[in-house]
C-alpha cells in the first residue's frame, strides 16, 4: 500500500511539474481579458507626430509592409471583412454580392494630395476570382508578391509578379498554392521568389466548427503551425516546421531568426532557422496583449501590433454585422473602430517598449511597420478607416 501511495504521489508531482508551464501561460493570457478592459487602459503615444491618413480611401487593412528602398508601403485591405472573415468567424450571406478586397501601393514620401500617393494594384490573370487578402510579403529583387487569400472556396496562397511604375501597379498572377498543410494561412515571410514561411493560425477552422475553433483559441491549444514552402521543384515541398497556439504574424529579424506571434499565448516566439529550413525555438517574448502582426525594421527592431482586449474586438465584429443593410453594405457611420490598439517594439538590448496604446484614437490596430531611414511608420487597423502614419 505504501508503495502504491508513493507511486501515485510521484505521478501527481510529475503531472504538476509537466503542466505548470501551461497553467502559467494560460493565466498570463487569460488575465489580459480582465486587466485590459478599455476603461482601464492607459493612453500611450511615444510618437513625435501621428495622424490618420487615407480616411475613406482604404479601410479594414489587415497588413501593411514597408518597402524602404522605394519609400512605399503595400497595404492589404478588405472592406468586405465586415461580411467575410474566416478568422473571426464572419460568414454573412450577403458577402457574395460584395466587392473583393484590394492591395494598395502607398507612397508615404509624397504629399497626401498627390495622385501618385495611393495606387490600387491591378490584377491580371486573376479575373473572376474571390480575393480576401490577409498577410502579404514582397520579394523585391524578383518583384514577387505573396498573398494569403481567404478565398470563399478555400484559403490559399496566391503569387503574383508585381510591375511598378510612377503611375500604376500591375500584379500578374503566376501561381496558386492549395495544400493540406496550408489550411488557415495568415502571415507570410518571403525568402526568395520560390521559398517562404507561412503561418496557419488554427487547425480547427471557423467555417468547419466555431466551437472547436474557439476552444483551440481560448485553451491555448497549439493547433497553429508554421509551414515552410519551396516551389523550386515541379512538385512543391511543403513542411510543417513549428507549432504554436494561434500562430499569427511572422517576420525575419535577420537571416537566421524568425519571429512568430503566438496570439493565444500572448507571446512572440523566436526561432533559429536551420540549414534545412526547419525551426528551433530559442526564446520567448511575453507581451501584455494579444499580438497580431510583426515586422522588423532595418535597425533590427521588432514591431508588434496587437489587440489588448479580444472581447472588445468580438463586440466590434458583432456590431459591424448588425450594421449591414439589405444590400450587403456597411454605411460610413459604422466604419470607425471601437476596439483598442497596442503597439510595442522589442530589441535585444531594451526588451519590450510600449509605443502606442489607445482605446480612442485608432482602433483594432494589427500591424505596424517602419521606414527607419526616413523615420516614417504606418499602422493598419483590422476594422479601422484609414491608416495611422507616425514619426518618432
Amino acid at each position: 500500500m505504501a508503495f502504491k501511495s508513493v507511486s501515485r504521489l510521484a505521478i501527481a508531482v510529475l503531472f504538476i511539474a509537466w503542466s505548470l508551464p501551461y497553467i502559467q501561460g494560460r493565466l498570463h493570457a487569460l488575465s489580459i481579458l480582465v486587466k485590459n478592459v478599455p476603461e482601464k487602459l492607459p493612453e500611450v503615444n511615444a510618437f513625435s507626430t501621428s495622424s490618420l491618413k487615407l480616411v475613406n480611401k482604404v479601410r479594414n487593412c489587415e497588413d501593411g509592409i514597408i518597402v524602404e528602398e522605394d519609400a512605399m508601403a503595400i497595404l492589404s485591405c478588405d472592406p468586405t471583412r465586415d461580411l467575410w472573415n474566416t478568422v473571426m468567424g464572419t460568414f454573412h450571406p450577403k458577402h457574395a454580392q460584395s466587392p473583393n478586397g484590394k492591395l494598395w501601393i502607398y507612397r508615404y514620401d509624397l504629399p497626401d494630395d498627390s495622385e501618385q500617393a495611393l495606387t490600387e494594384i491591378e490584377f491580371v490573370g486573376y479575373e473572376g476570382q474571390s480575393f480576401h487578402p490577409l498577410g502579404v510579403d514582397y520579394h523585391r529583387d524578383t518583384s514577387t508578391l505573396f498573398v494569403c487569400n481567404h478565398h470563399t472556396e478555400g484559403s490559399r496562397v496566391d503569387i503574383f509578379h508585381l510591375h511598378l511604375s510612377s503611375t500604376n501597379a500591375v500584379a500578374t498572377h503566376t501561381r496558386t498554392i492549395l495544400h493540406p498543410l496550408i489550411r488557415t494561412p495568415n502571415s507570410i515571410v518571403a525568402l526568395d521568389e520560390y521559398q517562404f514561411y507561412v503561418t496557419n493560425d488554427h487547425y480547427a477552422r471557423q467555417r468547419d466548427s466555431r466551437a472547436l475553433a474557439l476552444l483551440e483559441t481560448y485553451a491555448g491549444i497549439p493547433g497553429g503551425t508554421v509551414a515552410y514552402v519551396d516551389l523550386a521543384a515541379e512538385t512543391a515541398d511543403v513542411r510543417t516546421v513549428a507549432r504554436a497556439p494561434f500562430a499569427n504574424g511572422a517576420a525575419l529579424l535577420n537571416h537566421t531568426t524568425l519571429a512568430v506571434a503566438a496570439t493565444s499565448a500572448a507571446e512572440i516566439r523566436l526561432y533559429t532557422i536551420r540549414d534545412d529550413h526547419s525551426l528551433q525555438q530559442t526564446s520567448t517574448i511575453k507581451v501584455p496583449y494579444m499580438p497580431d502582426n510583426l515586422s522588423a525594421d532595418k535597425d533590427g527592431s521588432l514591431l508588434i501590433g496587437g489587440h489588448p482586449h479580444p472581447p472588445s474586438l468580438e463586440k466590434l465584429v458583432r456590431h459591424r454585422i448588425s450594421c449591414i443593410d439589405d444590400d450587403g453594405i456597411v454605411p460610413k457611420e459604422c466604419w470607425k473602430s471601437t476596439s483598442p490598439t497596442w503597439v510595442s517594439r522589442w530589441t535585444p538590448s531594451k526588451g519590450v517598449e510600449d509605443l502606442y496604446v489607445t482605446s480612442k484614437e485608432f482602433g483594432s490596430g494589427c500591424a505596424a511597420a517602419k521606414d527607419s531611414t526616413r523615420n516614417v511608420g504606418i499602422m493598419t487597423g483590422l476594422y479601422e478607416n484609414g491608416v495611422l502614419v507616425w514619426r518618432e
